[in-house]
């Protein structure tokens, strides 16, 4: 299901006249429909680990005691062993504080810490050594990007999901009665999120 479609069924759901085009359109509620559609892509990606969405990255040490950048698509670590080096765990959780009191020294990492895209360890990597991260992208459209750029794009998780999210937040902005719509999204969320990795709170 694409942009299309998605935006089709939610113009019929509010009794609206259905685009013949999104992305072009100057039509005010096709283009609320869009950015609904956005809205309700962005708010999925953010509460379930997708496989679709899960990356696998190197991070290659400079042999300083640098913050690394990951990816700049990077949303979050996923759940679990998130990153390793050389096959064993490095923990995350230091505080600030316990941070501030570590001398930096070159070595095994066995502490890290995330700083937006980028993670620090404590020993820091030696120069060419890697630490391996499992992580979730931001970007959730088929187009490369966290964006509708195209009628035909579509998202890398349940198209339906995409649809009940962008129709509840239209029925909202029109005025109409939207609470089952909402129930409807929850529970649909909660379901596709049992078959993949599980759902974060909102």
């Amino acid at each position: 299901m694409s942009l299309s479609d998605i935006a089709r069924a939610v113009a019929i759901n509010c009794s609206l006249q259905v685009p013949s085009a999104v992305v072009s359109s100057d039509d005010p509620d096709t283009i609320k429909i869009q950015q609904f559609a956005k809205e309700a892509a962005d708010e999925i990606a953010r509460r379930v680990d997708w496989g679709e969405l899960r990356m696998r990255t190197g991070v290659t040490g400079t042999g300083a005691n640098d913050d690394l950048l990951i990816n700049s698509d990077f949303s979050r670590l996923t759940r679990g062993l998130a990153v390793t080096y050389n096959g064993a765990p490095v923990r995350g959780g230091v505080s600030p504080d316990e941070w501030a009191s570590l001398s930096p020294v070159e070595g095994a990492p066995r502490y890290f810490r995330l700083i937006g895209e980028r993670i620090s360890f404590y020993p820091f990597l030696p120069s060419g050594e890697q630490a391996v991260i499992v992580w979730q992208t931001r970007n959730w459209c088929d187009n490369g990007t966290a964006n509708w750029q195209a009628d035909t794009d579509s998202p890398l998780f349940p198209e339906n999901l995409v649809t009940k999210g962008a129709l509840w937040r239209m029925k909202r902005h029109l005025g109409l009665d939207y609470q089952d719509y909402v129930a409807e999204f929850e529970a649909a969320l909660a379901d596709y999120a049992s078959f993949d990795d599980g759902m974060r709170l909102p």
